[in-house]
């Protein structure tokens, strides 16, 4: 798969970044509305001192650097981050872009990078701070490529960015055997120290997760079991299906980060259109089979988990996909233009323009539609679980932000629709015991403020965070959290609560 002759940037390279970044933001502009939410709090609080500090060489760069280099500038304002997480991926994109013109026209590179800008299963990729880690490793993945395919001494820039792409994220492991298919197996001395890099880290991964990558793997209820059975086909059919059904025109799960036989079908057919492409010598030439391995290479770390099926760890796998696509267009406009009657270079603009505008108005239309999508079980809450979570803390958290705590407090937070169970034992009208086990809308409020690492950094007057199935012995300093599934909350003192017990209105709740 030899690249192209030239490696210098074409004219249109930086209005084509330019379109690009404008089309991510078009997208995923929303993202900068939403606060943080779940495993957002564990930077903040360790920048707090609430938590302590991540020390790990595990995703060191994505987790613990990034907080240190952006928490100084952007302290506890939500916006700032997601902004820099749109610059991030609109910073893939456009090296993705370089990538690609290296072995495809302008016009094909571009509508392979737009396909992956505004790809709507990328989501939670863009609306989730703690997905930088796809994001960060999917930027230091493609300046390797960049680095290992100079042909001067800079080319050994790609080791160190190889090193920060696994610090970033694991999930990019066999980024080395993709650099290896594009030279058609030849090994070097980088791409041998990349490959040798790539098992060092496996082995670090072992020895560090010790009996945890045991329980992985003969534990079926781990978050991260192992299974390469019936879980490792489904999980491939569901993520060709979500990359090939842009659209998202099947109904049931499409909006939902789970295995989906919805998509099975059309994962059935791209698979078979894939296989029925390699016949055509134009595309085998250009590097057909090298995108489809390096799909399957780059998706391969994700396969086998058998709990864990989510649309962002397609981020890596979509930089692949575009490949693919762009060789695709190049190929089929080599064939147009060799033909009888030529498609003029402004026809080809045409044609770019108008499929990259739809890529841009069905990913705004999608993600628009996972974000405001209401919960078809829990009314009030909404469908996707991290847009749910944000709002839900940034409510919880703006309550007790104006809620005038005094400090050294000890709050205690208890469903309202448990204290409503609680009154009318109290008044004597009600026979019925609050339930001994969390409802949803508590695990998700509890989830929501990552166990409370939300408040205790965001809310100095708190010391203490507990989230409780009943109100407890009331002790010096202890405020009663009561909140609402959908996030509000009102504080009261022992004394206050003991009266609105007795009172009238929380007969409502």
């Amino acid at each position: 798969m030899p690249p192209r002759e030239s490696t210098h940037l074409p004219i249109g390279a930086p209005l084509a970044a330019a379109l690009l970044a404008l089309a991510v933001w078009l997208v995923f502009r929303g993202a900068l509305d939403i606060f943080f939410a779940q495993e957002d709090f564990r930077g903040l609080a360790a920048a707090a001192g609430v938590l302590p500090r991540h020390e790990q060489l595990w995703r060191y760069v994505s987790v613990q650097a990034f907080m240190d280099v952006t928490h100084p500038w952007f302290g506890d304002r939500p916006w700032p981050y997601h902004a820099a997480g749109l610059g991030l991926h609109a910073l893939n994109a456009g090296l993705l872009f370089l990538v690609l013109i290296r072995y495809a026209s302008t016009p094909a590179a571009f509508l392979g990078a737009m396909f992956f800008a505004t790809h709507p299963a990328l989501f939670t990729a863009l609306y989730w701070l703690s997905a930088r880690a796809d994001l960060m490793a999917g930027i230091f993945a493609l300046l390797t490529v960049l680095a290992e395919r100079r042909d001067d001494r800079a080319k050994w820039l790609a080791v160190p960015a190889f090193g920060a792409c696994l610090l970033s994220k694991e999930s990019m492991l066999l980024l080395p055997a993709v650099l290896l298919l594009m030279h058609r197996g030849r090994i070097d001395r980088l791409r041998l120290a990349l490959l040798v890099m790539s098992a060092a880290w496996v082995a670090y991964l072992g020895v560090q997760g010790g009996p945890g990558v045991v329980a992985a793997i003969e534990s079926p209820g781990a978050a991260y079991a192992l299974g390469f059975g019936a879980p490792l086909l489904a999980n491939l059919l569901t993520y060709v299906g979500w990359t090939v059904d842009m659209a998202m025109v099947k109904p049931g799960l499409r909006f939902v980060d789970a295995v989906n036989p919805d998509v099975h079908p059309a994962a059935f057919l791209a698979l078979a259109t894939c296989l029925a492409l390699t016949f055509w010598p134009a595309l085998r030439k250009r590097g057909w089979l090298v995108g489809l391995a390096a799909y399957l290479l780059l998706l391969a770390p994700v396969l086998p988990l058998a709990n864990h099926t989510y649309r962002y760890y397609l981020y890596g796998p979509l930089l692949a996909a575009a490949f693919c696509l762009a060789i695709l267009a190049e190929s089929i406009g080599g064939h147009v233009t060799a033909g009888a009657r030529r498609m003029s270079p402004r026809t080809i603009g045409v044609v770019v323009i108008a499929c990259s505008l739809v890529f841009a108005w069905n990913g705004a239309r999608l993600v628009g539609q996972m974000e405001r999508r209401s919960s078809p079980l829990y009314p009030g809450l909404r469908g996707d679980p991290i847009v749910d979570r944000a709002l839900i803390a940034e409510r919880a958290i703006r309550s007790l932000q104006t809620a005038d705590l005094p400090r050294g407090t000890s709050l205690r937070f208890v469903m309202r629709e448990r204290i409503a169970i609680v009154a009318r034992a109290v008044r004597g009208s009600g026979e019925d015991m609050p339930p001994r086990e969390e409802a949803y809308p508590e695990t998700n409020f509890r989830v929501a403020l990552f166990d409370g690492a939300g408040v205790l950094a965001l809310v100095p007057a708190v010391d203490s965070v507990s989230f409780a199935l009943d109100l407890g012995q009331p002790l010096p300093g202890r405020r009663y959290g009561v909140y609402a599934p959908t996030g509000e909350v009102q504080v009261f003192d022992p004394v206050a609560l003991d009266s609105l017990l007795r009172s009238e209105w929380v007969m409502q709740w």
